[in-house]
């Protein structure tokens, strides 16, 4: 396989750890570790480190494989951007590295755009191990890196007051209003 470390790591444990994670051996957590791994070389890992990702897409496993930083424990953000970036920061200065797949470098490299744009393609899918070794050669064009610096009070700890919802007794975020969501009608759930 792959004699490469990413995040501290050697990728091949890697592997197996994600997809015991995962659920499956799967090329987008395999990008993202290198995405988190360029980032992590100028952020470093650290109780103040944090990460969003710009899609639910194998980005948010890649980050709870590699760092500390979980969806559990508030230091992993998830917008649905459907955008494949990532950005890795200090929690005290707000300042850290985003980084993202390069459209344009995709289209250059075919196994990787087999992957990438799904709809163009005549067969199935990659072989994982064949596109992990791509990943590798094209890291240096594949991977765009930019410094942010991260807008609080968004990305900021904050401490969420609860109470307990008058109608159905459960505890709730207050900032809901003053039924908690369910009972405001955006349950996602129904009762028998």
């Amino acid at each position: 396989m792959i004699d490469e470390n990413v995040c501290g790591m050697d990728f091949n444990q890697f592997v197996l750890e994600m997809e015991a994670f995962h659920g499956a051996r799967a090329p987008g957590i395999a990008v993202g570790a290198l995405m988190l791994d360029t980032a992590l070389a100028t952020v470093g890992e650290s109780p103040d480190l944090a990460i969003v990702v710009e899609t639910y897409n194998c980005l948010p496993d890649a980050a709870q494989v590699l760092t500390s930083c979980t969806i559990g424990n508030g230091r992993l953000k998830v917008y649905d951007w459907g955008k494949f970036a990532l950005s890795a920061y200090n929690r005290a200065s707000m300042e850290g590295l985003r980084t993202w797949v390069i459209p344009e470098t995709v289209a250059k490299w075919p196994l990787i755009n087999a992957w990438f744009n799904p709809a163009g393609r005549s067969s199935g899918p990659p072989d994982f191990a064949d596109l992990a070794e791509v990943f590798f050669k094209a890291r240096p064009e594949l991977i765009g890196i930019r410094e942010v610096r991260i807008r609080p009070p968004e990305m900021a700890a904050t401490s969420k007051k609860t109470g307990i919802c008058r109608n159905c007794g459960e505890s709730y975020y207050l900032k809901c209003g003053d039924l908690c969501s369910a009972c405001q009608g955006m349950a996602y759930y129904t009762t028998p």
